[in-house]
C-alpha cells in the first residue's frame, strides 16, 4: 500500500509577559450544544402578515428593561478630573455637510412598547428594518415592499414554546460574504424560568422577501441584550445573562454560519462566559469588500471605568467545538471620561431621557483594508457640565496588535447633548456618525457628522459639519427609555453610502423612527484606467472610472474607438480597428463640480504584438489525487488556450478542460510534472512551458533539507502562523552541517500565550518502504526563567488528514 509521509513542527508558546495591559486570559466554552428546531420558511412575501399590536407582556409591562444597570455590576465610575482630554467643541473650518440620498419614515410604536431598539441594514437591493416589535421591508430608493408586520411573522409556522411569541431586542445584519441576511429575536416563553430561546432565521438569497432557513437556540440562562456580528467563521452574539433573577456576567454565543448558510438541519452553538465583571461586549461585525484575513480570530471589545478598553479575540474550531477558546488579549488605555452625571432633558417637559452611558453603543464594525484593519466604535460620555457628548474610537492593525489609532469627544459647545449614536467607515476611509440630539430648548433630533478620510482637521476631529435627517418637534413623555441602540451602516454596492437609522418623538409614548441614507460627496478627482492598453488591431478594451468624491455623471470620448464615446460609468467592448496611439478622454460631474482626465496615446494597437505568456498553479507539492488550480496571466488580449502537461495521467474537473484559460486538474500518478500552456489573440498564438511545477506523490528519500535557500516556498516548505504575529524564519546561525542556515522562531519578542506556529515539510512518497527514519537537529536557548516554550513534532501517514505527535521537547 503507498504512503504518503508528512511532520511538521509545532510551538506551544506559553510565556508570560511581564506588561499588565497585555496579560492574556484564556476562557474555554461553558456549553457545546446544537438548534433544538429547524425549517425551511415559505416565501416572506407568500407569508399571511401578522399585524403588529399590542402584546400580553406582564414580565415588561410595556417598558422592556434592561434586566440589570451597568453600574450594579462595574460600579460607578468616578468623576473625570478636569476637561474631557480629546473634546471637539466646534466645527469651525469644516467642510460641507453631508449629502442626504434617501430619508423616508420607517417602522413607529406599533406594539406599545419602548424602547424601540432600532436596527437595520441594507443590502445591494433593500433596506430591512427591525424594532420592537415589528419589521419592514424597503427598496434603496424608500418605497415599501413588505410590512410592517410583527416580528414572529418571520418565524409563523415554525413549532415550538416559542410559537406566537414576540419579546423583542431584534437584530437584522446583512452578510455581504454570502448574500445573505440573518434576523433575529429572543423569546422567552418561560419567563422568569428558563429554558430561554434566540430564533435565528437565515436567509436562502440576498432577497429577504424569500425564502428563509429558520432555527431556534436554546439557553440555560436568559440572554438579554444580544447583539450581533457577521464574521467569516460564524455568527457572534454577545449577551448580558441571567439566571434566576441575577445577573450572571457577560456572554459570547457562536453560531455555525457555514451550516445555517446551507440550510443543514441541525447547527451548533458554542457559548463563552465573558464574566461577571464584564457588560456591554461587543462583537465585530465584518464590512466591505474584503474579508478578514484567513483564520484571523474574530474581535471583542467593552470599556471598562473611564480610562480603558479590553479587546478579546474568539477563535471557533467547528470539527472539536469544545478545543474553541476566547482570550482576553489586550487592555488599552484610552483618553479620560466620564459617564455620570447626565440629564438629557427636552422641551416643555420634566422627562429627561436615558444616555445609556456604561456600554460601548451597537456596532462594532471592522474593516480589512489589506495593509490594516480597523475597528470603528463608541459610546456616551460627559462631555463637561453634564453635556452628553458621543466619544468614538478607530482603532488599527497593522501587525500582531490593535492600537487606538484616533479617539474624539464630539460635544460641540451648543448645549445640545449628542448621544445613543452609532458609527461606521466606508472603502474611503471616511466616517460617519449618527447620534440623537436633544436639550432643554432642542427638541429630539437626528443628526449625523463625519470624518473624511486621511482626518484632514486632524486625528480625533470630525471635519465634515453636522447634517440633520429629522429635526424633531415633540418630546417623549410618560418614559425616559430612548434608543436603546441606533444603527449605521454601509451600502455594500458601492461602499460608499452610509445608511442611519434610530428614533425620535412623536409625543408621549408614540416614537417613530426614520432611515436615511447619505453619502460625503467632494469635487471630483477625474481617474481610470483600462483591462488592456497595448492590444491587437481590432481588439476591444474595457474601461473602468476611478474618480473619486462619488460621481454621478460621466462623458467619455475614444479617440479611434467605436463607439467613440460613452456616458457610462465603465463602458465596456470599445472596439479599436486601426492600428496606432489613441487618447482616452474622461469628464466626470458631482453636484460639487465637473473634472475632466485625458491620457494621450493611452491605447495602442499593433498588427504585430503576440500574446505574452504566464501562469501559475495554486500548489507545487501535492498528494496523488488533489486538485491543482492553474490561473492564466497572459497579456495582450489572450482569447484562445490550449494546456498540457508531462506525464499526461490528468483529468480535468469542475467543467473545465485543456482549453479553458484558468482548469481545475486532478493529478492522478506520483512525480514531478510539467505544464504547457499555448495562448492566442487576433495575431495569432505564443507558448510557454513550465518544468517541474509541481510533485504529486511526496518526494523521494534519502531526503536531507538544510534550510540553504532563500525562502521556505522555494524548498517546498509552508508556514502556518495563525495569529499573524512572531513565526518561523530562516536565520544564519553557526554549528550546522551543512550551511549556514536555520529555521526559528525569535521568542524573545512574542509575547501571545498558547499559540501554536506549524512549519510543515513537503509530502514524502514511502511507497515500497516497510518503514522510515526522520532525525533532525534542534537547540534552544533559554533566556527567561519563567519561559516554558516547546517544541512538538507530529507526522501524518494520511495527507494530513490527521497526526500523531512523535517527539516533544521543552
Amino acid at each position: 500500500m503507498k504512503r504518503i509521509l508528512f511532520f511538521y513542527l509545532l510551538i506551544a508558546l506559553v510565556f508570560m509577559g511581564s506588561n499588565a495591559l497585555n496579560a492574556q486570559e484564556t476562557k474555554q466554552p461553558t456549553r457545546v450544544s446544537k438548534s433544538v428546531y429547524m425549517d425551511v420558511s415559505k416565501k416572506l412575501s407568500d407569508i399571511t402578515p401578522i399585524q403588529p399590536g399590542l402584546r400580553e407582556r406582564t414580565w415588561k409591562n410595556k417598558e422592556v428593561p434592561n434586566e440589570l444597570d451597568y453600574e450594579e455590576v462595574l460600579g460607578t465610575p468616578g468623576p473625570m478630573i478636569g476637561d474631557d482630554p480629546v473634546r471637539q467643541n466646534s466645527m469651525k473650518n469644516t467642510t460641507d455637510g453631508g449629502i442626504i440620498n434617501q430619508n423616508f419614515s420607517g417602522v413607529g410604536n406599533l406594539s406599545g412598547v419602548a424602547p424601540p431598539d432600532t436596527q437595520g441594514d441594507v443590502g445591494p437591493n433593500h433596506y430591512f428594518q427591525m424594532v420592537n416589535s415589528a419589521f419592514a421591508i424597503w427598496d434603496k430608493e424608500g418605497n415599501l415592499l413588505y410590512g410592517p408586520v410583527d416580528n414572529i411573522t418571520l418565524w409563523d409556522g415554525f413549532p415550538g414554546p416559542w410559537s406566537s411569541t414576540n419579546d423583542g431586542d431584534p437584530v437584522v445584519l446583512y452578510d455581504e460574504y454570502a448574500d445573505r441576511w440573518i434576523a433575529t429575536q429572543f423569546s422567552l416563553p418561560n419567563y422568569p424560568s428558563g429554558p430561554f430561546y434566540e430564533l435565528v432565521a437565515v436567509s436562502q438569497t440576498g432577497d429577504p422577501t424569500g425564502e428563509w432557513n429558520r432555527y431556534a437556540f436554546e439557553f440555560n440562562e436568559m440572554p438579554d441584550y444580544p447583539k450581533f456580528g457577521v464574521w467569516t467563521d460564524g455568527y457572534y452574539m454577545t449577551t448580558h445573562n441571567f439566571a434566576g433573577g441575577g445577573f450572571t456576567g457577560a456572554g459570547l454565543t457562536v453560531f455555525d454560519r457555514d451550516a445555517m448558510i446551507a440550510g443543514e438541519p441541525v447547527a451548533d452553538m458554542v457559548e463563552f462566559s465573558v464574566g461577571s465583571s464584564y457588560y456591554g461586549v461587543l462583537a465585530a461585525d465584518a464590512d466591505g469588500p474584503t474579508p478578514p484575513p484567513e483564520g484571523s480570530p474574530s474581535y471583542l471589545l467593552d470599556i471598562i471605568g473611564n480610562s480603558a478598553m479590553r479587546i478579546w479575540e474568539a477563535e471557533l474550531d467547528w470539527n472539536i467545538p469544545d478545543n474553541s477558546e476566547l482570550s482576553l488579549t489586550a487592555t488599552l488605555s484610552v483618553e479620560s471620561f466620564s459617564t455620570n452625571g447626565l440629564n438629557i432633558s427636552q422641551p416643555g417637559t420634566g422627562t429627561s431621557l436615558d444616555a445609556l452611558t456604561g456600554m460601548t453603543m451597537y456596532r462594532l464594525q471592522y474593516r480589512n483594508f489589506g495593509d490594516y484593519q480597523t475597528l470603528v466604535t463608541n459610546h456616551t460620555v460627559n462631555a463637561g457640565g453634564g453635556q452628553a457628548g458621543v466619544r468614538w474610537y478607530e482603532l488599527r492593525k497593522t501587525d500582531a496588535n490593535w492600537e487606538i489609532y484616533q479617539q474624539g469627544t464630539y460635544a460641540p459647545d451648543d448645549g445640545d447633548n449628542r448621544w445613543m449614536a452609532s458609527a461606521a467607515m466606508n472603502g474611503n476611509g471616511d466616517i460617519a456618525i449618527g447620534y440623537s440630539v436633544s436639550s432643554s430648548s432642542t427638541y429630539p433630533y437626528i443628526r449625523f457628522a463625519g470624518q473624511t478620510a486621511g482626518a484632514p482637521m486632524g486625528l480625533g476631529v470630525l471635519d465634515i459639519e453636522e447634517t440633520s435627517i429629522y429635526e424633531g418637534n415633540k418630546s417623549q413623555t410618560g418614559v425616559s427609555r430612548w434608543g436603546d441602540y441606533s444603527c449605521m451602516t454601509v451600502d455594500p454596492t458601492n461602499d460608499e453610502s452610509f445608511w442611519f437609522t434610530t428614533e425620535y418623538s412623536n409625543g408621549g409614548w408614540s416614537w417613530k423612527t426614520q432611515i436615511a441614507s447619505f453619502g460625503f460627496v467632494q469635487p471630483p478627482v477625474a481617474d481610470f484606467s483600462a483591462d488592456e492598453i497595448l492590444i491587437p488591431v481590432g481588439e476591444s478594451v474595457d474601461f473602468f472610472d476611478e474618480t473619486s468624491g462619488l460621481p454621478s455623471e460621466w462623458e467619455w470620448t475614444f479617440e479611434g474607438g467605436t463607439p467613440s464615446s460613452s456616458t457610462e460609468r465603465d463602458p465596456s467592448g470599445i472596439v479599436f480597428d486601426t492600428e496606432g496611439s489613441f487618447t482616452v478622454t474622461l469628464t466626470a460631474t458631482n453636484v460639487l463640480g465637473t473634472d475632466t482626465k485625458i491620457k494621450e496615446g493611452f491605447i495602442t494597437t499593433s498588427s504585430s504584438v503576440l500574446p505574452e505568456v504566464d501562469f501559475t498553479a495554486d500548489r507545487s507539492e501535492i498528494c496523488v489525487g488533489d486538485t491543482v488550480y492553474f490561473t492564466d496571466q497572459s497579456n495582450y488580449s489572450p482569447n484562445q488556450w490550449a494546456w498540457s502537461f508531462t506525464p499526461d495521467d490528468v483529468t480535468f474537473i469542475e467543467g473545465t478542460d485543456a482549453n479553458s484559460q484558468n482548469p481545475i486538474v486532478v493529478f492522478n500518478t506520483s512525480g514531478s510534472f510539467d505544464a504547457h500552456l499555448q495562448v492566442w489573440n487576433l495575431n495569432g498564438s505564443s507558448e510557454l512551458e513550465k518544468t517541474d511545477i509541481l510533485n504529486a506523490g511526496g518526494r523521494l528519500p534519502y531526503y536531507k533539507e538544510t534550510f540553504e535557500n532563500e525562502t521556505y516556498a522555494s524548498i517546498g516548505w509552508t508556514v502556518s502562523n495563525p495569529d499573524d504575529d512572531v513565526t518561523w524564519q530562516l536565520y544564519e546561525v553557526g554549528g550546522t552541517t551543512p550551511g549556514m542556515t536555520a529555521a526559528g522562531i525569535d521568542f524573545s519578542d512574542y509575547f501571545a500565550i498558547g499559540e501554536r506556529d506549524r512549519l510543515i515539510s513537503p509530502a514524502f512518497n514511502l511507497e515500497g518502504m516497510s518503514s522510515a527514519a526522520m532525525g533532525f537537529q534542534h537547540a534552544y536557548a533559554q533566556r527567561m526563567a519563567d519561559a516554558a516554550d516547546s517544541l512538538v513534532v507530529l507526522v501524518s501517514d494520511d495527507c494530513g488528514l490527521s497526526w500523531t505527535r512523535v517527539f516533544a521537547d521543552a
